[in-house]
C-alpha cells in the first residue's frame, strides 16, 4: 500500500471518525447495542456503494473538476444549484459542529489547566485559527497532519477502550430500547457519521485520478470508521448501566455527559487524560478532512470569479460563517449534526445515483435489473431519513442533545 494511499484512507476515515463518533454515545444510549449495530452496518453498505458510484463517475472526467463543475456537466444548472445548497450546508454545518466541539474540549481543558474559566468564544476563536490555518496549506499538509493526529487517535481510543472492556457486561449489551422512538430518532446522526462523500473531489484530485486506487481508499476508508464504531459502541454501551447512562445524558448535555459517565465507570482521575485527548484526535481528525473538502469546493465554485485565486478570501469565507455559528450557538454540537443529514442524504444517497444513471446513459451501457433495485432502496432509505429528521424537528420524534 503506497504513502498515497494510506494519507487517502486516513483522511477519509478521519472524517467520518469524529464529532459523529462523539455523539453515537449520547444518541444510542436509549437504543441499545444490538439495534445501532444493524443500523450502522446498513448504513455503512449503502455509504461505501454510492462512494464508489461517484468515483465511477470521475472516470472519464478531469481529476481537478470539483462537484459543483461535475454535478453542472451531467444534471444541469438545476442539479448544480441544488448539490451547491445542499454540499454548502452540510460542510458549514459540520464545521460548525466541529468548531463548537472541539472549542468546548479546548475550554474544559484550558480551563483546568490555568484554573480560570475561559469563554467558549475565545476557544472558538483560538481552534478556528490555529487548526483553520492547517488547511489553508492544502491537502498535502493535512494528509501529513491527519495522518499523525489520527494514530494519536487510535492510541488513545484503544487506551480507554481497554479500560472500558474489563467493564462490558451482556445484560448491558442485550438492553431493549427504553424508548422505541429512540431507535428512529438515532438514525440521522449514524447517518451523518458516515458522510465522508464530500472529501470525494479533493481525494480523485489527490490520486490524480486513479479509479483502483480511489476505489481501495474509500472501501479501506469507509470500512475502518465501521470497525471502530462498532468496538466503540460494545465498550461504551456494555459497560454503562442503560438507564443509569440514559439519565446521565438527559441531565448533562453534550460531549461532558459522556466523559461523565465513563469516568464513573473507571473510577480512576487519570482516565480524563486519554479520554480528553482522544475527543479532541477525534474533533480534529474529522474537521480537517471535512475543512479541507469546504475549502477546495469554496475554491472551485469561485474559479470565475475576480478573487477566486486570492486564497485569503477563500479561507475567510470558508472560517467566518462556521466560526459565527459557535460563537453564537457554543451549544449546537449535535443539533447541528442532526440537521446535517438532510444534506449529506442528497449529496450521498441522491446525487451520486442520479449521476451515475446519466453517465451510463452517455456510455451507452444499460442498468441491471440490481442496480435498479439496489438504486430504488437507496431513494427510499434516503426518504426515510428525511422524514425521520422532519419529524424530530416536529417534535413527534424525541431529540437527545
Amino acid at each position: 500500500m503506497n504513502n498515497k494511499l494510506i494519507g487517502s484512507t486516513l483522511i477519509i476515515a478521519g472524517t467520518a471518525i469524529g464529532g459523529g463518533m462523539l455523539a453515537m454515545p449520547i444518541i444510542s444510549s436509549g437504543v441499545g447495542f444490538s439495534g445501532i449495530t444493524i443500523v450502522m452496518i446498513l448504513i455503512w453498505l449503502t455509504m461505501c456503494y454510492t462512494a464508489l458510484l461517484l468515483v465511477d463517475t470521475y472516470k472519464d472526467n478531469n481529476p481537478d473538476d470539483g462537484l459543483s463543475t461535475m454535478t453542472y456537466k451531467y444534471l444541469g444548472k438545476a442539479g448544480s444549484i441544488v448539490t451547491g445548497i445542499s454540499m454548502l450546508t452540510l460542510m458549514y454545518a459540520l464545521v460548525s459542529a466541529y468548531i463548537a466541539g472541539g472549542s468546548d474540549i479546548l475550554r474544559l481543558n484550558l480551563s483546568k489547566w490555568i484554573g480560570s474559566e475561559i469563554s467558549p468564544q475565545i476557544t472558538a476563536l483560538i481552534f478556528t485559527f490555529l487548526f483553520g490555518g492547517i488547511v489553508g496549506l492544502g491537502a498535502r499538509v493535512v494528509d501529513i497532519a491527519t495522518k499523525w493526529i489520527f494514530l494519536i487517535k487510535l492510541l488513545f481510543l484503544f487506551i480507554v477502550v481497554v479500560v472500558m472492556v474489563g467493564h462490558i457486561r451482556i445484560d448491558n449489551l442485550m438492553q431493549m430500547p427504553i424508548e422505541s422512538k429512540l431507535f428512529f430518532s438515532s438514525i440521522p446522526v449514524i447517518f451523518t457519521s458516515f458522510g465522508f462523500h464530500i472529501v470525494v473531489p479533493s481525494m480523485v484530485k489527490y490520486l490524480q485520478g486513479d479509479t483502483q486506487l480511489l476505489k481501495k481508499a474509500f472501501i479501506y476508508g469507509s470500512l475502518l470508521p465501521l470497525v471502530v464504531y462498532i468496538i466503540w459502541q460494545l465498550s461504551i454501551l456494555g459497560s454503562i448501566e442503560p438507564e443509569t447512562f440514559f439519565t446521565i445524558i438527559k441531565e448533562t448535555k453534550g460531549l461532558e455527559a459522556v466523559i461523565l459517565a465513563v469516568n464513573g465507570v473507571s473510577e480512576s482521575k487519570w482516565m480524563n487524560i486519554p479520554l480528553n485527548v482522544f475527543f479532541a484526535a477525534a474533533i480534529l481528525t474529522s474537521f480537517l478532512g471535512v475543512a479541507l473538502a469546504l475549502f477546495d469546493y469554496v475554491k472551485d465554485l469561485s474559479k470565475k470569479k475576480s478573487f477566486g485565486k486570492n486564497t485569503v478570501i477563500i479561507y475567510l469565507i470558508t472560517f467566518v460563517p462556521p466560526l459565527l455559528f459557535a460563537l453564537y450557538y457554543p451549544k449546537g454540537f449535535i443539533i447541528a449534526l442532526g440537521y446535517a443529514a438532510i444534506s449529506v442524504v442528497i449529496t450521498s444517497l441522491f446525487i451520486p445515483v442520479l449521476m451515475y444513471i446519466k453517465v451510463k446513459e452517455e456510455r451507452k451501457e444499460t442498468i441491471s435489473f440490481i442496480q435498479k433495485i439496489i438504486f430504488s432502496l437507496i431513494f427510499a432509505f434516503g426518504t426515510g431519513i428525511l422524514i425521520i429528521q422532519l419529524l424530530m424537528t416536529a417534535g413527534v420524534l424525541p431529540i437527545l442533545d
